[in-house]
């Protein structure tokens, strides 16, 4: 039986709502929703598990997916998984882009969710760990809503992070911003078919050289990720005292800088051009500034 081995259970579903959309979804779906009902999945409380028949209700008119599309979970930033025609289609609304899972089982999918390897490549979840560290855990049909929205210009930072309704921040998104669009295949660290190394000037290997850069200065460094604005790259924060940031840019060239100096400081240093050389972190370790 496919369980999630942490769950906080909100409500049951109801049978006659099981009834209605049994025909729709995988037989593991039926037994998850049997099972666990609605709640919030692991300790991160990132995903839920939600009620389809009331998720189907809220989001009528808010997104254009195909007939049987069921909504199965949904993300504390308000990303929400259908099933629809024997694939997952992860609609990430604050992107406006869906990635489709393709050829995996729903209990393959079940893994993906717990695994915390994935949090970062396939869910996409920074900045949430710093905005939970702010206010929390959202209650369950709450997210993390960017303001101003992403596709309005707004910056993907958690200071930028607000609680909101989840079905009512999705209906904003789709009011201000339109429909998302189909943008790949749900990119899995350490997929095969992927291959492990992540392209060059691509967002995973930019982080896998900041993360890389971080372990010559401290041991095990709990990493919160920002994307940078106008194609900039990534910012990798160590969020404590003598912890420090290292923004990387698509070139790989990168700049340290120490707890000490603010992000938005950095990140106009980073613009002008201002780098750390590489040799430097050979040489370095505790925080100090580039």
């Amino acid at each position: 039986m496919t369980t999630f081995r942490t769950f906080d259970q909100v409500a049951p579903i109801a049978e006659e709502t099981i009834a209605r959309f049994a025909g729709q979804v995988p037989a593991e779906v039926v037994e998850l929703w049997r099972a666990q009902g609605a709640g919030i999945v692991g300790d991160d409380g990132f995903f839920q598990v939600v009620d389809p028949a009331r998720a189907a209700s809220m989001l009528e008119g808010v997104f254009g997916l195909p007939d049987g599309a069921t909504v199965l979970f949904t993300t504390a930033l308000g990303d929400v998984i259908f099933h629809a025609n024997g694939l997952y289609l992860v609609v990430k609304s604050r992107f406006g882009a869906i990635d489709i899972v393709e050829g995996r089982s729903f209990d393959e999918l079940v893994e993906l969710i717990e695994d915390p390897a994935q949090r970062d490549v396939a869910w996409e979840w920074q900045p949430y760990p710093a905005a939970r560290e702010r206010h929390g855990v959202p209650a369950f049909e709450e997210c993390f809503g960017f303001v101003p929205l992403l596709a309005l210009g707004g910056p993907n930072d958690p200071s930028h992070l607000e609680l909101s309704g989840l079905y009512e921040h999705l209906a904003v998104i789709a009011q201000f911003a339109g429909q998302p669009q189909v943008r790949r295949p749900l990119p899995v660290a350490g997929d095969p078919d992927g291959g492990d190394a992540a392209e060059s000037g691509s967002a995973e290997r930019l982080i896998e050289v900041g993360r890389s850069l971080f372990a010559k200065l401290t041991t095990d460094p709990v990493l919160n990720l920002i994307e940078l604005p106008d194609g900039l790259g990534v910012c990798l924060v160590h969020a404590v005292r003598g912890g420090g940031k290292i923004y990387v840019a698509p070139d790989e060239s990168v700049l340290f800088v120490g707890s000490a100096v603010d992000f938005d400081a950095g990140l106009g240093a980073f613009r002008d051009g201002v780098r750390t050389p590489i040799e430097k972190f050979d040489l370095t370790r505790g925080g100090e500034d580039a």
